[in-house]
């Protein structure tokens, strides 16, 4: 690629960025990575607009090359956080072997190593990273909170205690690092059955995060209001017929987090025709290309001349970028139930498992859980209560009109009867019977969400009733969810 056709490529990539043109933008990169001009530092711009895009590969080949350009350890550092960030964690592990220890910072060295090796499953070695992490940095509140993740802190674990004995220390430190510690010692009062001071931690912690992520309700409820609008039976019927390929790869495993999706996944990522699975959200970048959620963005999209078949390749291309061409894969994505028109519609062959779990177990552990993108209703115990409320809607909606393609599942009755659920879930997905799916926790592989403790454990039934105790702190919510359950 000559200098002049390098600046033209570049010139085009930042005109579809402004415009918001995702195509342009995809085609200008792949020009200038097919091209490999000396770009420098563009290289690693161009690689973060990629990993948005959902382009994995493009985007850890212009990474790549930023990294070679700088040839420094800050660079690599940069390349192990993409890796980490798009479930490249073993390659992650590897690249932070050859960055030095003080880089970019000894606690911030120590505590991503910590963090990857907590969702490798390597415990003792995400301990040791962890506690470095403090030594260098004692306010270090998201180290702590790793901690406390990495697996469960009953009384007399030195970890636990010494987390619970940070609390003095914590009052001056940073907003962020103070919410992660509540969080962090919450939790570990809740492995030790201490109520009150695992709720008065769970509530400190969230009420700094809402200082800076409040939740819009007005706008929760125009979304779920406009992913349902036009789409009925007679119009998803309709595009199914103009959609010609095989949609049957992906498994969309969906329902409120918490509610044991994480559970399931493992179970269909045990069996042997299924590559992967993660809260992958490729559905969004598709929505991307629409004017809106409803059906009549979609509608637009064709009337435009676009093609059903286009959109359907490219949900399955970014699945593929993800877990490869090999197999099915599991999307859990949270949002789910906003995309759940657009799912029937365009991926007419892909089963929807859709979890149900007891609303004040499902609250109070979301309302325990620090997420760290999103869920910006999960900070107070009312927008929670709003939020159930909406999901519940959806849940009906959707499985009243697909009844075919949504299977319910009860969480509490997977964890009480787990060989007969699992065997409904296994046939509303067309996969066979194989002994490993039923023994889920024994399935070694990365899990990056909250829940990375439990699915490492036999399927049990710890979790049923786990709101008992706090049923007096969690007043607020059940008497907002019960009046909003009543008004529908």
């Amino acid at each position: 690629m000559t200098e002049d056709e390098a600046i033209t490529q570049l010139r085009r990539f930042v005109a579809a960025l402004e415009s918001g043109s995702r195509r342009n933008a995809n085609d200008a990169a792949f020009a200038l990575l097919a091209g490999n001009p000396p770009l420098g530092d563009r290289w690693q711009s161009i690689a973060h607009v990629m990993q948005t895009n959902g382009e994995y590969s493009a985007a850890h080949l212009a990474m790549a090359r930023f990294a070679a350009h700088r040839a420094d350890p800050n660079a690599r550092f940069a390349q192990a956080a993409m890796l980490a960030q798009t479930g490249q964690l073993e390659e992650a592990w590897k690249v932070m072997g050859s960055v030095p220890f003080g880089v970019p910072s000894v606690s911030g060295h120590h505590y991503i190593r910590g963090t990857i090796a907590v969702n490798l499953g390597h415990i003792e070695d995400a301990e040791k990273h962890l506690l470095a992490a403090i030594e260098a940095e004692p306010a270090l509140g998201q180290a702590m909170l790793s901690l406390a993740a990495a697996r469960k802190r009953k009384a007399g674990d030195p970890i636990g205690d010494r987390i619970l004995s940070a609390e003095p220390r914590m009052e001056g430190a940073p907003p962020l690092e103070r919410a992660h510690f509540h969080y962090a010692a919450g939790r570990v009062h809740f492995d030790r059955r201490e109520p009150d001071e695992a709720f008065r931690h769970f509530s400190a912690g969230a009420e700094l995060v809402r200082g800076w992520r409040s939740y819009d309700a007005a706008a929760d409820a125009r979304d779920a209001a406009e992913c349902r609008q036009g789409f009925d039976r007679d119009f998803v019927d309709k595009i199914n017929n103009l959609v010609t390929l095989d949609t049957s790869q992906p498994i969309f495993v969906t329902g409120l987090p918490r509610s044991g999706t994480t559970l399931v996944e493992q179970i269909l990522v045990s069996h042997s025709a299924v590559s992967g699975g993660e809260e992958l959200g490729r559905m969004g970048v598709v929505r991307r290309d629409l004017t809106s959620l409803s059906a009549k963005g979609l509608s637009d999209y064709l009337q435009a001349g676009g093609n059903a078949d286009d959109l359907a390749a490219l949900y399955l291309h970014l699945g593929q970028e993800r877990f490869g061409k090999e197999g099915r894969f599991v999307d859990k994505a949270l949002n789910t139930s906003r995309f759940t028109g657009l799912i029937a519609a365009l991926l007419p062959h892909a089963p929807i498992v859709w979890l149900r779990r007891d609303p004040a177990d499902c609250a109070f552990s979301a309302y325990r859980t620090y997420f760290i993108n999103g869920l910006d209703w999960s900070w107070n115990l009312e927008d929670i209560a709003t939020h159930f409320a909406l999901e519940d809607q959806l849940f009906h909606h959707w499985s009243r009109m697909f009844p075919d393609r949504i299977l319910a599942v009860d969480y509490q009755q997977l964890v009480q009867e787990p060989q007969a659920q699992i065997r409904r879930i296994l046939a509303h997905c067309n996969l066979e019977e194989e002994p490993q799916v039923f023994r889920p926790h024994e399935t070694q592989r990365v899990v990056s969400t909250a829940s990375v403790m439990q699915v490492r454990e036999p399927i049990n039934t710890g979790a049923v009733g786990a709101a008992g105790a706090y049923r007096l702190h969690l007043a607020p919510f059940v008497d907002r969810y019960e009046a909003l359950s009543a008004a529908t």
